[in-house]
């Protein structure tokens, strides 16, 4: 018993002794700190991309650096050409980090420029090569992109639409992270270019309660297609650009100029998402066409024929309805157009509609009718406003004219044994006076 009583006792004083060892070990490290003469520290550069704590989002200051792009704004550098124009970019990811896996499963990109006009804009599911990640987010199936292309078949349409632009993107640091991981996986090389934070320069020009988009959307008076979809976040951070800048008053300085992009193969069409029609005011077709991207490129015939093809069948009763418009924007999609091929196609479309009803030369109230049914159907109300049906005046002018026409077939000349005219009207005759 006096051996336990002994033991516990060695142990409780060494642990005392050990307590008093730290607290003066401390002691010391605190009075030396507070001997060291005081030096202001200057904030270094920091890399966007390493500063990524778990569960934090560094965020895009100006003057910040990382992989792929030096961040503009209000600190220090020079000013560019006021007529640069901008890539506005927006991802859907699987998940919210490359570094454990997750890929990106949507991405679009327009070129704006300074008044926020799209001159061009791109956009496709991606192939992540795995499962799609929450579905309830960016409302995206393994299904969608099982036929997507990969992110090396596309990098050369996003490369190309950054060439000399200001890359511009809502909380730029998430997208730079996807990015950079993306292009290391494909092997492909990008030089540090000037970008510019949307989530930055609204924080300094739009009073909201939060920064999202849908709520700067909302303020600025402009209407959204649809939440976490990657085309329609694209489309209204262009809207908000001009808006924001002007706001801010004075011109963006950036720390680097452009530097020449990789130049790659671009032979993979897009695959875009079938979104979810709403007919709204101004009628399904208008819907389809918002959700498509502003392409201007050649569809491919086979695309386009099936695309046409499905098109008849849904105006034959010359109504287009919900289930049809929503089966024309998988088509769509699946097949890469964009809207400056679909509405290229719709053209293409009442033409042959014109021309069949123009096959006997005449064009009826009831056939007016059915063209404009169509062409309003199709977005294009006005395609068919210079046409007037076939007036009775107009027929029996042409009743003359086959009257007229018949008789002078029905004619024969018994001088020159020709047909459409007389012997008294024979020109023959005429020239020697007989």
């Amino acid at each position: 018993m006096t051996g336990l009583v002994t033991g516990i006792l060695l142990l409780v004083g060494a642990g005392l002794l050990f307590a008093l060892y730290r607290s003066v070990r401390s002691g010391r490290r605190s009075r030396a700190a507070a001997a060291r003469p005081s030096v202001p520290v200057r904030s270094p550069r920091i890399s966007v991309t390493e500063a990524e704590p778990e569960g934090r989002m560094a965020f895009a200051e100006p003057g910040m650096r990382g992989r792929l792009f030096q961040y503009g704004g209000d600190g220090p550098g020079f000013v560019l050409d006021p007529d640069t124009p901008y890539a506005v970019i927006d991802i859907e990811t699987t998940g919210f980090s490359p570094a454990k896996g997750d890929r990106i499963v949507e991405i679009a990109i327009a070129r704006v420029d300074a008044s926020g006009r799209i001159e061009d804009e791109y956009a496709t599911l991606l192939n992540p090569g795995r499962d799609v990640g929450p579905v309830f987010i960016h409302g995206i199936s393994n299904s969608e992109v099982r036929d997507a292309p990969r992110f090396e078949e596309i990098a050369g349409e996003l490369l190309d639409r950054m060439d000399r632009a200001v890359v511009v993107a809502h909380n730029a640091v998430f997208e730079e992270r996807f990015l950079a991981a993306e292009f290391a996986l494909a092997g492909v090389e990008v030089p540090l270019n000037p970008a510019l934070c949307s989530l930055w320069l609204a924080r300094r020009t739009m009073r909201t309660p939060n920064h999202k988009l849908t709520s700067l959307a909302r303020a600025a008076g402009l209407a959204t297609v649809g939440s976490h979809a990657a085309r329609s976040d694209v489309r209204t951070v262009a809207a908000l650009l001009p808006q924001m800048l002007a706001a801010h008053g004075q011109p963006l300085r950036y720390l680097s100029g452009f530097r020449p992009l990789p130049v790659l193969d671009c032979d993979r069409p897009p695959v875009t998402r079938a979104e979810e029609l709403r007919k709204g005011s101004d009628g399904w077709m208008a819907s389809l066409m918002a959700r498509l991207p502003m392409s201007a490129a050649e569809a491919s015939d086979v695309g386009a024929q099936r695309y046409l093809d499905r098109l008849a069948d849904a105006l034959e009763d010359g109504r287009l309805v919900g289930g049809e418009a929503q089966a024309l924007a998988r088509l769509a999609g699946s097949a890469g157009l964009g809207a400056a091929q679909v509405e290229t196609l719709h053209r293409r479309y009442l033409d042959f509609m014109l021309r069949a009803a123009l096959a006997d030369a005449i064009l009826t109230t009831a056939e007016l009718r059915k063209l404009k049914t169509a062409a309003s159907a199709l977005g294009l109300p006005t395609f068919f406003d210079e046409l007037r049906p076939t007036s009775p005046q107009t027929l029996a002018a042409r009743a003359v004219a086959v009257d007229a026409s018949v008789a002078r077939e029905a004619l024969f000349c018994a001088h020159c044994r020709r047909g459409g005219h007389n012997r008294a009207a024979c020109p023959e005759l005429a020239l020697t006076g007989g």
